[in-house]
Order: structure tokens, then sequence, then C-alpha cells
């Protein structure tokens, strides 16, 4: 047995396949190394690459709480700011409806009336209702310009009234 595989192996066609063999099998063996180091790479790249999505997705996660947060100090701040415009609102809706405040502005009104009266045309009528609508427009301005209305019939020109209350008497 042993003369037919020393004849057998003399032979140069399984001398070469016996070659070519051992050839494949040491590049078989090389592609199996390169093969194992690819997959560790990769599992290297995916456990970087899953790294990285987790904290990205922890950073989106915290900027979503960071907005959440924001947005609903908005919400507060616009509803705190929507309730002192209603409260400002009812409140000079209650200053202009407060009892008395309609005879000062009408005080105010004929005050202003008779002084402009006097000086155009004293003793006369027409001159009368001409001055009563010229101060009423000049109240409307007042009430709609800068200077509020309500510091007015308040602070009224004690010249001016002084001026109509003598000028009522006499």
């Amino acid at each position: 047995m042993e003369d037919a595989l020393k004849n057998l192996f003399s032979q140069p066609i399984v001398i070469g396949i016996c070659i070519g063999l051992v050839i494949a099998l040491l590049v078989w063996i090389r592609a199996g190394i390169k093969a194992l180091a690819q997959k560790s790479d990769a599992a290297a790249r995916r456990d970087k690459l899953k790294n990285e999505i987790a904290s990205l997705q922890k950073h989106l996660h915290t900027q979503m709480e960071i907005n959440t947060m924001g947005n609903e100090a908005l919400k507060q701040e616009l509803a705190t700011q929507q309730e002192t415009s209603q409260n400002l609102t009812q409140a000079v809706s209650a200053l202009k409806d407060k009892p008395g405040r309609a005879e000062i502005r009408t005080l105010h009104l004929y005050t202003k009336a008779l002084s402009i009266m006097n000086t155009r045309a004293p003793g006369f009528g027409s001159a009368w209702e001409s001055a009563l609508k010229d101060a009423e427009a000049e109240v409307k301005k007042e009430e709609s310009g800068i200077i509020g209305w309500i510091k007015k019939p308040f602070l009224p020109n004690k010249s001016t009234s002084v001026e109509a209350i003598d000028e009522t008497r006499s």
C-alpha cells in the first residue's frame, strides 16, 4: 500500500492537484481571516453607529423637553397677559361708568363751552351752541388723545372754571 501511495504521489498530475489544493486551502484560510476581520470591523461600526444614534435620540429628547417647557411658559405668559388685558378693560369700563362720571364730564364740557363763548361773542345763543359743539369736539379729542380724558375732568383749568362760575352768577 505504501508503494501504491508513493506511485500515486509521484505522478505529476497528482502532485499538481496536491499543490493546487494546498494553494486553494491557503487562499480559503486567508479569505476566512479577512471575512472575520471585516465582520469585526462591521460590528465595531455598527456599535459606534448605535451609540451615535442613541446619543442623537437623547439630544433630540432633551431639545424637545426644552421646547415644550418654553412653549408652556409662553402659553402661561399669554394667559396672564390676556387676563391682565381683560382686567384693565373692565377697570376702564368701570371708571367710565362710575356714578357721577357723566355729570363731571358734562360740567367740564360746559366750562370749556363757556370759556369759548366768552371769547367769541358774549350774550348770543347761537354762539353758545357753536361753543358747546366746539367744546364737545375738544373733549372728544382729549378722550382719544395721549392724555386721557380721565385726568381732565378731575383737573380742570382753575381759571377757566372760576371765570365760568363768575360769569354764570352775573
